[in-house]
């Protein structure tokens, strides 16, 4: 994997048709466009080794993951940590289902990209995506597309009309390229019938509808899976620098309480007040569960299966 990088933008005026370079992408780019789909805003770290810094990205977060329990003010208060290093979420969410929380999610997926692949400054609009107003972001090095599919409700339909949608943007406002692959970041393994119990479950049915239609496409998709999958075709690792740049973790802030370690990790910064099963993402090789039986699934060693 290398790691995303932020190219110059094209700063030239065009005097000639009245608008500036950055308002269209350079039709120029000698690249492929990839499409990195995620059923919610944070999953996007299950399928980074297959992140490009090459080819033009496009992130795509399926729903604004507005369900979740972390979005209630008691869990908020609770596993927000500024004191150990911590972003609060903006706008501080009011309770799951509710717009706050939908913004709030939306504002830490955008914090992140910002911080992960160093490229700022995008432009925005609204547009139709999947029957849907979906927020679109956009600059001559990436692009990002938020759909309201529905946190806990998302069907392979809403999903594969939603990659058509945004690749028909081509020529407009992504740039007029050929798509190089699809890659889902929906980890899914729900044994026994499709999945490993030595592995961390994970049986969300947005993570699923994600994994059918993008395995259903006609461009080359690849989604992250289970380690042992029969249906696996790629092993993948995020490189040392950039899981580490991601999952960091410092000293205690108060000796003696291992929960208190500083979060130094941009996805530990951003994203903590989201974590589980901890007060923070626990880093691991393999998505495998704890001791107590929960979960690890933002792992360095990833397993695509490919249509």
């Amino acid at each position: 994997m290398r790691g995303v990088r932020g190219v110059a933008v094209l700063t030239a005026v065009l005097v000639l048709a009245g608008c500036s370079a950055t308002e269209v992408p350079d039709r120029g780019i000698d690249r492929g466009i990839d499409l990195v789909v995620s059923p919610h805003p944070d999953d996007e770290l299950e399928a980074w080794s297959l992140v490009d810094d090459e080819q033009y990205t496009v992130f795509l977060t399926m729903t604004h993951g507005e369900a979740t329990v972390n979005c209630s003010p008691a869990e908020v208060a609770r596993n927000t940590q500024t004191a150990w290093g911590e972003d609060e979420p903006d706008p501080v969410p009011q309770g799951p289902g509710t717009p706050s929380c939908a913004q709030a999610r939306i504002g830490s997926w955008n914090a992140f990209l910002d911080a992960a692949t160093g490229i700022t400054g995008l432009q925005s609009r609204v547009a139709e995506i999947a029957g849907h107003d979906a927020q679109l972001w956009w600059s001559d090095t990436q692009a990002r597309v938020a759909v309201d599919g529905g946190d806990g409700q998302l069907t392979p339909e809403v999903v594969t009309r939603a990659v058509a949608d945004v690749l028909a943007l081509r020529g407009d406002a992504l740039p007029d390229a050929d798509v190089r692959q699809v890659v889902g970041a929906a980890y899914t393994n729900d044994p026994p019938a499709r999945g490993d119990d030595a592995y961390a479950l994970y049986r969300h049915p947005d993570h699923w509808a994600v994994r059918d239609a993008l395995l259903a496409l006609d461009e080359p998709a690849c989604v992250a899976t289970w380690p042992t999958d029969p249906a696996a075709t790629r092993h993948e690792r995020v490189d040392e620098a950039t899981y580490e740049q991601f999952t960091a973790l410092g000293e205690e802030v108060e000796p003696g309480n291992p929960e208190s370690v500083r979060r130094t990790g941009s996805f530990q910064r951003i994203y903590g007040w989201l974590a589980f099963p901890r007060s923070y993402w626990t880093p691991t090789d393999l998505p495998v569960p704890d001791a107590d039986g929960q979960p690890l699934v933002m792992a360095q060693e990833q397993t695509f299966t490919c249509n």
